[in-house]
C-alpha cells in the first residue's frame, strides 16, 4: 500500500502537468476556432486515438504480464524486442492502408474533402505515436518511474510549445496542432528509445510472439471497440445534433478530463504493481485497502468538478461554450467511473480471461449508440447519459466478476453515499442553482471526505 502512494505520488506529476497544459490550451482553442472548427479538430483526434489501439494491438500489456516472469536480461529483451516488432509491422500495415483509403474516410467520416493534409499528417504522427506508447511501458515495468516521468513531461512541454508556435504565431490552423503532436511523438520515441535500450535488440521469438498474441488478441476486439466508439460517438453527435453541438462535447470532454490526473496515475502505476504483486499473501486486504481510499478521492473530487461545472464553462471558455456545463458534469461522473472500473475490474486480465473485456465492450458500445440515438431529443443530456449509463454498467460487470473470482470486496458504504451525492449535484446543475448552494455542497462533501480519510487512516494504523 505505501508502495502504490509512492508510485501514485510520482506518476501523478505527469497528468497533473498534462491537464494543466490542456487546460492552458482550451482558452486558446476557444477563442481561436470556433465550435464547428473545434468539432473538426475532434473528429482528427478520436480518429488517430482509435487507429492507435489498432497498431498497439495491446502487444504492452503482454509484455507487463510476463516481464516479471522472464527472470534474466536475455529472455527479458527477446520479449520486449519481439513486441518491438510486432508493433512496426501492425503500424506500417495500418498506416498504409489509411493511405490508400484516405479519400473514402474523409468522406465518410469527416464528411469534408476539405481536411486531406491534416489527415495526411495525422498519419504520420499515428506512426511516430505508436512505436512512442510501446516504448514508453518499458521504464515503468524496469521501476524507474521518475525517468518515465522526466522524458514524458519533457517531451509534453515540447508538445504544447511548439503547437502554441504553429497555431498562434504561425496561424497554421488545425495543423499547427498536428505538427505539434509530431513533434512531441519525436522527441518521446527519441527518449523512451534510450531509456530501454538495453531490453532492445534485432531479435525476434516466435514462441514469445506465439505468447503475445495468445494473450493480447482476446482483448483486441474488445479495445478496437473502446477505440473505434470514439469515432463513431462524434459522428453520431455530429450527425444526430451538429458539427457545432460536437464542438460543445469537445470543450466539455477537455474539461471533464481532470479525471484522468488520477486515472492516468492508476493506470501507470497499478499495472505493474498488480501483474507483481498478485500471487502475495497480502494482496486482497492490500487491494481492498487503496480501493476503498482512491474511490473516496475520486468521487470527492469529481462532486467539486461537477457543482463548479458552470463557472468553468464560462471562464474557461467563451459564452458560445457556456451551455456544455451539464454536459461537463455527465462527462466527469462518467471518469470517476473509469478510474474505479480500471482499480477494481482487473480479474480478467489476471486470470487470463482477457475474452471477457471484450464481451463486455461489446456490451457497452451496443448499448452507447441505442441510447445516443433514442435519447437524442434530450440535447446535451441525452449524451451524456449515453457515455455515463454503458460506462456504469462495464464497471458493475467487471467489479462483480473480480470481487467473486478473488474474493475482495469492493462494497463501501461511504462511498455509495458519496454517488448519490454526485448524482444530487447532476441535477443541481441541470436546475442551474445558484453558487452558494453549489459551494456549500462542495465543502460539506469535502468535510465528509475529511471525516472518512481519517478514520480510514487510524483503522490501517491499527491493524
Amino acid at each position: 500500500m505505501k508502495d502504490f502512494f509512492k508510485q501514485i505520488s510520482i506518476y501523478g506529476i505527469l497528468p497533473v502537468v498534462g491537464k494543466f497544459a490542456g487546460f492552458f490550451l482550451i482558452p486558446i482553442y476557444a477563442r481561436l476556432f470556433s465550435s464547428a472548427e473545434f468539432g473538426m479538430l475532434e473528429l482528427l483526434m478520436t480518429m488517430i486515438k482509435f487507429l492507435l489501439f489498432a497498431c498497439n494491438l495491446e502487444f504492452y500489456s503482454a509484455i507487463g504480464r510476463f516481464f516479471y516472469e522472464r527472470k534474466s536480461l536475455i529472455d527479458k529483451k527477446k520479449l520486449i524486442s519481439t513486441g518491438l516488432i510486432l508493433t512496426i509491422i501492425t503500424s506500417s500495415i495500418v498506416s498504409f492502408t489509411s493511405i490508400v483509403f484516405e479519400e473514402n474516410i474523409s468522406e465518410a467520416y469527416l464528411n469534408s474533402s476539405l481536411y486531406w493534409f491534416e489527415f495526411k499528417l495525422c498519419i504520420i504522427w499515428l506512426f511516430l505515436e505508436a512505436s512512442s506508447v510501446y516504448l514508453s511501458v518499458i521504464p515503468r515495468y524496469d521501476k524507474k518511474p521518475k525517468l518515465f516521468v522526466g522524458i514524458s513531461i519533457s517531451s509534453l512541454l515540447i508538445r504544447v510549445s511548439f503547437t502554441i508556435i504553429y497555431v498562434l504565431i504561425l496561424d497554421l490552423g488545425i495543423a499547427g496542432v498536428i505538427y505539434g503532436h509530431i513533434t512531441g511523438a519525436i522527441v518521446s520515441l527519441i527518449g523512451y528509445g534510450v531509456a530501454s535500450k538495453k531490453y532492445l535488440a534485432i531479435q525476434f521469438s516466435k514462441s514469445d510472439a506465439k505468447e503475445i498474441v495468445k494473450f493480447a488478441f482476446p482483448i483486441v476486439p474488445g479495445l478496437l471497440l473502446i477505440g473505434l466508439w470514439g469515432p463513431i460517438s462524434r459522428n453520431l453527435i455530429s450527425e444526430y445534433f451538429s458539427l457545432a453541438t460536437l464542438g460543445l462535447f469537445a470543450f466539455a470532454i477537455r474539461i471533464a478530463a481532470v479525471m484522468e490526473i488520477l486515472n492516468g496515475a492508476i493506470r501507470m502505476a497499478w499495472s505493474p504493481m498488480l501483474f507483481e504483486n498478485f500471487k502475495n499473501p497480502s494482496f486482497v486486504k492490500d487491494t481492498e485497502r487503496i480501493s476503498k481510499m482512491v474511490g473516496m478521492l475520486a468521487v470527492s473530487g469529481a462532486i467539486g468538478v461537477i457543482l463548479l461545472a458552470p463557472e468553468i464553462a464560462k471562464y474557461v471558455g467563451t459564452k458560445e461554450f457556456e451551455e456544455s456545463a451539464i454536459l461537463i458534469g455527465f462527462l466527469t461522473f462518467a471518469g470517476i467511473i473509469e478510474v474505479l472500473n480500471r482499480l477494481r475490474g482487473f480479474g480478467p486480465l489476471i486470470l487470463k480471461k482477457t475474452y471477457i473485456l471484450t464481451v463486455v465492450e461489446i456490451v457497452r458500445i451496443v448499448l452507447s449508440v441505442f441510447i445516443l440515438i433514442q435519447f437524442r431529443g434530450l440535447g446535451l443530456i441525452g449524451i451524456g447519459v449515453a457515455f455515463l449509463v454503458p460506462a456504469f454498467l462495464k464497471y458493475l460487470i467487471l467489479t462483480a466478476y473480480t470481487s467473486k473470482a478473488m474474493k475482495i470486496n469492493f462494497i463501501y458504504r461511504s462511498e455509495l453515499l458519496l454517488f448519490s451525492v454526485a448524482l444530487m449535484s447532476l441535477i443541481m446543475v441541470q436546475y442551474e442553482l445558484n453558487f452558494i448552494s453549489r459551494i456549500t455542497m462542495s465543502i460539506l462533501t469535502l468535510l465528509y471526505f475529511i471525516y472518512i480519510f481519517k478514520n480510514l487512516k487510524k483503522d490501517t494504523l491499527s491493524d
